[in-house]
């Protein structure tokens, strides 16, 4: 599974830079041709990567939920769960040391009585 994500990841990764290059190539072109000014060139690409950015953001949390679903439809406990759980485990053998002590010294008073 480890696998699929770090393709995914390279394969968004590979678009993204491939698209940034076509829009900085694109705006260098309308420049160049005289269809719009160095500021407003700036300006329409300062706005493309902000909207890029957002669009960024929004799959990031749609694949964030995906993956989820996916490891919840798997069955697999979560990180927070199992350290919960972990943190649980280490109270009852601590509590269980305890009482494993307190019933071995009891042993050992009514053995001396």
């Amino acid at each position: 599974m480890s696998n699929l994500l770090k393709t995914g990841f390279l394969l968004g990764l590979g678009a993204a830079v491939s698209s940034k290059e076509k829009v900085e190539k694109y705006i260098d072109d309308l420049v160049s041709k005289g269809r719009v000014t160095p500021q407003e060139a700036d300006d329409m690409y300062h706005s493309l990567l902000k909207k890029g950015e957002e669009t960024e953001e929004k799959w990031n949390t749609r694949s964030k939920e995906k993956v989820g679903n996916f490891i919840e439809d798997l069955n697999l406990v979560s990180k927070d769960d199992y350290k919960l759980l972990q943190a649980r485990v280490e109270l009852l053998e601590e509590k269980l040391s305890r009482l494993e002590k307190q019933d071995k010294d009891s042993d050992i008073d009514e053995d001396h009585q």
